[in-house]
């Protein structure tokens, strides 16, 4: 198994996650939002938060490419020709925690590599999990 993320590169990323999201919830608390009302929708505003900080957090040992856009992957590390494809998710009502991709680009890719985010609903506690070569086999 390549450990390339380690607990500190998850860490130094979610410290950055919480105070971006703290500032999202104050901006929008300032326009009579409540961020916690729709953990989905706060989890969308939250997604480029995520790429951005674990590649920024990668960075210090790899380079690293992050795009983020349609079509392009998440995070690229480079010298590893890793993809590592971003998703933030929570718990649902009932505790079940969904662990989605989009179908066509595992079936296009064969296998990816995917560095879930599962948050609380007050964006408190967080577990990082890391799944390489995850095929369409694997859903």
């Amino acid at each position: 198994m390549n450990k390339f993320l380690t607990k500190d590169d998850s860490r130094r990323a979610l410290i950055k996650m919480k105070s971006f999201h703290d500032d999202l919830s104050c901006l929008m608390n300032k326009h009579d939002f409540d961020i916690f009302q729709n953990l989905g929708r706060r989890n969308i505003l939250l997604s480029q938060a995520q790429e951005k900080y674990f590649a920024e957090s990668l960075s210090r040992k790899f380079k690293v490419r992050s795009d983020g856009r349609t079509g392009e992957p998440d995070i690229v590390i480079e010298c590893l020709d890793k993809e590592l494809e971003c998703k933030l998710t929570s718990p649902q009502k009932h505790g079940s925690i969904s662990f989605q991709t989009d179908y066509e680009s595992l079936l296009k890719k064969g296998s990816l590599d995917f560095l879930y985010v599962v948050d609380d609903k007050d964006f408190e506690k967080f577990a990082v999990i890391h799944y390489e070569n995850l095929t369409i086999n694997d859903y």
